[in-house]
C-alpha cells in the first residue's frame, strides 16, 4: 500500500532522498491542522477510557479496542506531522498504515460480543455450531484480509524497484480489502439472524403468530424472558439495567459505521491514489474518522463492563448448540467421578476425562 504510493511519486521523476520526496504525498491536499488536533485528543481520551475500563475484566474486548486507539492515536499523530510537511515520507506512511489496520481490532473485540450475548440469551439462537465460532471465523477472514493487503504492498514493491507499473500490487490490496468488506457483509447477516431469533422470533412464539405487526412491540422483555436463559435471568430483567437493553443497539451503530469505514477505503483506492476522494479530506473526515470514532464511542458509553456486569457476573463462553446446564449427565456415571479433587482444586466437564488416568495412577501409587 505505501509502496505502491511511493511508485505513483517515483512515476513522476521523483527520487524520495533522506525520507523525503520532491513532490506532496497527498497529491497537493494538506492534512487539516484543526480536525487531525481534534481527532487526536479525541483518541487520547478514548484510549485511557478503555485503558481504565480494563477494571471490569472484559479482558479480551479491553485489549482489541486499546490496541484499536494506540493505532489511532499514532495514525493523527502522523496526520497532524503530515500538516506541516506533506513531504515527509514517514508519518505518511505512519498515518496510513496505522489508520488502515486499526479497525480490525475494533471488530475483534465486537466479535467476541455477540458470542456473550449468545450465552447470555441461550445456545439455541446460534446459526453456527459453538458462540466462539463467530470470533474464530471472522478474526481469521480479518487476519488474511491483511496478509493479502500486505502482500499487495510487496508486490508493488517488487515492481516499483524494477520500475514497472504498480498496477498488479494495487489490484492484490484493494482485494484484501473486498475480502474484509465481503466477510463483514456475512457477519451483518449472522448477526440479524440472531437478532431476529432472539428479538422477533421469541415475540412471535410468546404470542402465538405467525406474521410480523407492530403488535409484537407490545410485548416487554419480562413476558419472553422464560423463552432465554435462565441462568442469566438477572441480568436481563431488572428494570434498571438500561445499559444492558441498549447493548444491542450499540452493537448494530458500531457494526454499522465500520462497515461504512470499510466500503469508503474500497471506494477510494479503487478509484486510484490520484482519485477524488483520496485528495479530498471532506469524504475521509465524514466516511473514516467520524465512522470509527463514533463505533468506538458507542461501545465505550454501552461498554459490555457496564452491560454485563463485569465485576461481578462471569460468562464464560463454552461449546455447542445447547446451554451446558440443560445437557444431562450421563445415568452410568456415578456421581463422585462427576469431579477430580486434589490440591482444593476441582476440575469438572470435559477437562475431567483427562484427569481420570491419573487419578488412578495416583491412587495405584497411593
Amino acid at each position: 500500500m505505501d509502496i505502491a504510493t511511493l511508485l505513483e511519486v517515483s512515476k513522476r521523476d521523483s527520487v524520495v532522498v533522506d525520507g523525503r520526496s520532491p513532490v506532496s504525498l497527498y497529491s497537493g491536499m494538506v492534512p487539516n491542522l484543526a480536525f487531525n488536533v481534534a481527532m487526536l485528543a479525541i483518541w487520547g481520551v478514548l484510549l485511557s477510557w478503555h485503558t481504565l475500563m480494563i477494571w471490569y475484566r472484559q479482558y479480551w474486548f479491553s485489549s482489541a479496542f486499546v490496541c484499536a486507539a494506540i493505532l489511532e492515536v499514532l495514525g493523527y499523530v502522523g496526520r497532524v506531522w503530515s500538516h506541516f510537511d506533506v513531504y515527509l515520507v514517514n508519518p505518511f506512511l505512519m498515518q496510513l498504515v496505522c489508520l488502515t489496520i486499526a479497525p480490525v481490532f475494533t471488530m475483534g473485540g465486537v466479535y467476541y460480543q455477540l458470542a456473550k450475548m449468545i450465552e447470555i440469551y441461550g445456545h439455541r439462537f446460534s446459526l453456527l455450531p459453538s458462540p466462539m465460532a463467530y470470533s474464530y471465523i471472522f478474526i481469521a477472514f480479518d487476519f488474511i484480509s491483511l496478509v493479502v493487503q500486505a502482500a499487495g504492498g510487496g508486490v508493488a514493491g517488487t515492481e516499483s524497484t524494477n520500475g514497472d507499473s504498480s498496477d498488479t500490487g494495487d489490484n492484490i490490496f484493494i482485494a484484501g480489502l473486498s475480502l474484509q468488506v465481503a466477510s463483514m457483509i456475512i457477519f451483518m447477516v449472522l448477526m440479524g439472524h440472531l437478532y431476529y431469533k432472539v428479538f422477533v422470533q421469541t415475540r412471535l412464539d410468546h404470542s402465538g403468530q405467525t406474521k410480523l405487526s407492530l403488535g409484537l412491540l407490545k410485548i416487554s422483555r419480562t413476558e419472553i424472558d422464560y423463552l432465554y436463559r435462565q441462568k442469566f435471568s438477572d441480568l436481563r430483567v431488572r428494570p434498571d439495567r438500561w445499559v444492558f437493553h441498549y447493548f444491542p443497539l450499540a452493537m448494530v451503530v458500531a457494526v454499522a459505521t465500520v462497515f461504512v469505514r470499510c466500503c469508503y477505503r474500497l471506494a477510494e483506492l479503487a478509484a486510484g491514489w490520484n482519485g477524488y476522494l483520496i485528495i479530498h479530506e471532506n469524504y475521509f473526515i465524514i466516511l473514516d474518522a467520524l465512522m470509527i470514532a463514533l463505533a468506538t464511542v458507542a461501545l465505550s458509553v454501552f461498554h459490555p463492563g457496564f452491560a454485563f456486569q463485569g465485576r461481578h457476573v462471569s460468562i464464560p463462553i463454552t461449546h455447542g448448540r445447547v446451554d451446558p446446564e440443560t445437557v444431562e449427565k450421563p445415568p452410568f456415571e456415578p456421581e463422585k467421578e462427576d469431579s477430580y479433587i486434589d490440591s482444593g482444586e476441582q476440575v469438572s466437564g470435559r477437562g475431567n476425562v483427562f484427569m481420570k488416568p491419573f487419578q488412578k495412577m495416583k491412587n495405584a501409587f497411593s
